[in-house]
């Protein structure tokens, strides 16, 4: 099976009968454009099988009065749990044992550390956020956060700087957009010293300068968590406590069976016209 199609010989392309595009984002790369949409003919509705709703041209769906919809919060238990696996996976040294074939080595240089009455920091408190903030709680940590307004919660809000002096572990877990890219400045990393980044809810090199990241991991100043986007240096292929692992938060056998459902749920509205455009 291809891993895309050519946009400009498909097959609906061809006809003026009144349609839906159900949209599977790999097929498109990632890149429904104005270009390609406005060779859609009679084009009704847009049903995207994701949260991320930038990799469509919304403007252009809004100016044509063209409908759309996305699926919102179906991954959110998956993602966080993820997240918390990586912390774990750093706090525990899992990627510096796996690197040394699993050697027994009671050195300074092993020596993990207990998550109990440490501090995580979570930039960004919306619904990924809160549910690793919740999770972090129960398992006895510190919870802080930054976030452009308050939340009602128990949870200690403080400016993002204090987040990158003071927390142990730090989750960015806001959406990216054009207001948020590059929201974690080199300023901010360089303040880091000891303590650990995980990213689990967007491309890494599309938030910060992932590089400088790597840079201080292998230095053995930070550690340093994430998802593999393309063709990138594996697991193996990095020195110090960096954790490297395939974009799999998402994708349990729980969560693609509520985005399923969801999305028929999404069509269905969409051919009764109970569908606004509103992305959640």
């Amino acid at each position: 099976m291809e891993d895309t199609f050519d946009l400009d010989k498909a097959s609906y392309l061809e006809d003026e009968n009144e349609k839906i595009l159900v949209v599977d984002p790999d097929w498109y790369n990632w890149d429904i454009n104005a270009t390609h949409l406005s060779k859609i003919k009679n084009l009704k509705g847009v049903c995207l099988s994701t949260t991320a709703f930038d990799w469509i041209d919304l403007d252009y769906c809004k100016e044509h009065n063209i409908t759309y919809c996305n699926i919102p919060k179906y991954s959110t238990v998956s993602v966080a749990e993820y997240g918390v696996f990586l912390m774990m996976c750093l706090a525990k040294k899992f990627p510096i044992q796996a690197k040394m074939d699993y050697k027994m080595e009671y050195s300074h240089y092993m020596l993990t550390t207990e998550i109990r009455n440490k501090t995580v920091g979570i930039i960004g408190l919306g619904t990924i956020g809160s549910k690793i903030a919740a999770m972090c709680q129960a398992l006895g940590m510190n919870v802080m956060y930054w976030n452009r307004t308050e939340k009602q919660n128990n949870y200690k809000k403080v400016d993002i700087e204090t987040i990158f002096e003071k927390a142990d572990f730090i989750f960015p877990t806001f959406a990216t957009n054009s207001e948020t890219k590059k929201l974690i400045s080199d300023d901010l990393i360089n303040l880091m010293s000891g303590n650990a980044l995980i990213n689990v809810i967007n491309n890494p090199r599309e938030l910060y300068n992932h590089n400088l990241l790597l840079n201080r991991a292998e230095k053995e100043e930070i550690s340093y968590a994430f998802e593999l986007y393309g063709n990138e240096p594996k697991l193996y292929d990095y020195k110090g406590n960096i954790m490297a692992t395939a974009p799999y938060a998402f994708y349990t056998k729980e969560a693609i069976d509520r985005l399923v459902a969801i999305w028929v749920e999404n069509v269905i509205a969409l051919i009764k016209d109970e569908v606004q455009n509103e992305v959640k």
